[in-house]
């Protein structure tokens, strides 16, 4: 032992730690100011080296891992830096330390919201429920739940939620003439997005049972409406595979989902264009097969054709 930690001494590359410790000596004290909210900015010389910042901030917050204040100040760091995945990372860490503090649950729930390009996913539908169970009346918590809902086309409860907020609102002292004309507005926006969905095609996507043991945890499906001759899709999802419950899920395509505004499935029909639905759960998330993705046979559709089944049963060679 002694020997081997002398050859570490003489030949270890320490570079990794001596810039760690420069760090905690140049901008510790300032790391450690803004994660307690001492300071709100750092000053001028103490971001003449970002990286060295942040490396102090994250020290900081790992040498004090059950303040939660600290991760909610680390979240906002990385938010500035546009690095959602570890904001998200940050905020569960304060959730889980203080699930009661409505502010932390709330941001939690609304950045793992817009990271999630408007999609309520399991935990930030329990986290925003949490919320609403100790206080009915939290407007961030409701509009959320307003536009999730809308997004995932559960349209009477978006307009369940959207009359919940109104009427808060309208129950409050003072102008709120804005507020309830925006809700208003996306009531109206709501019900377009319904009459547009009923005109759209529901999809009923089957996982043959013996593929279901290659279905990962982080898999993508996508679903995707398209003429058969190929080009862009007319409509197109890209859900998790979370959405797959016993092998098995219901998802609508209509106009919502097209991929360009004037390339619609009403327009593809009124051209009578021949099209085709398409099924694949991909491992790497991207939109084009790979190897190993398991998919379906393309399922033609008729003209007044509004539902139809896809059997995912081969993976792609």
């Amino acid at each position: 032992p002694v020997l081997a930690v002398m050859a570490y001494l003489m030949i270890g590359d320490r570079t990794p730690v001596f810039e760690l410790w420069a760090a905690e000596d140049k901008v510790g004290q300032v790391a450690d100011d803004l994660l307690t909210g001492k300071i709100d900015q750092p000053p001028a010389w103490a971001i003449e080296d970002g990286q060295q910042l942040i490396s102090a901030m994250q020290t900081n917050v790992y040498r004090h891992a059950d303040d939660y204040n600290r991760w909610m100040r680390l979240s906002e760091l990385f938010l500035s830096l546009e690095a959602t995945d570890s904001a998200l990372e940050a905020l569960s860490r304060a959730y889980r330390l203080s699930p009661d503090n409505e502010e932390i649950a709330t941001t939690y729930a609304q950045i793992s919201f817009f990271a999630n390009k408007g999609q309520l996913d399991d935990n930030s539908r329990r986290v925003l429920e949490a919320v609403l169970a100790k206080n009915p009346q939290h407007e961030g918590a409701q509009m959320l739940m307003a536009m999730g809902e809308a997004r995932s086309s559960n349209f009477d409860q978006a307009q369940g939620w959207i009359k919940r907020l109104r009427a808060s609102i309208a129950a409050k002292p003072g102008d709120h003439t804005q507020a309830l004309a925006s809700l208003d507005e996306l009531s109206a926006n709501v019900t377009t997005q319904q009459q547009q969905a009923s005109e759209g095609i529901d999809v009923t996507i089957t996982i043959n049972a013996s593929l279901l043991p290659l279905v990962k945890g982080d898999d993508v499906l996508f679903v995707a409406i398209r003429d058969v001759k190929g080009g862009p899709p007319f409509a197109a999802k890209r859900l998790p595979i979370s959405v797959i419950k016993q092998g098995e899920v219901n998802i609508s395509l209509s106009d919502l989902d097209a991929m360009m505004p004037t390339r619609t499935l009403k327009s593809a029909r009124a051209d009578k264009i021949q099209l085709a639905v398409i099924a694949r759960i991909s491992h790497s998330g991207n939109a084009s097969a790979e190897s190993g993705d398991l998919s379906g046979n393309p399922v033609v559709i008729s003209a007044e054709q509004n539902q139809v089944n896809v059997d995912i049963n081969q993976q792609v060679p």
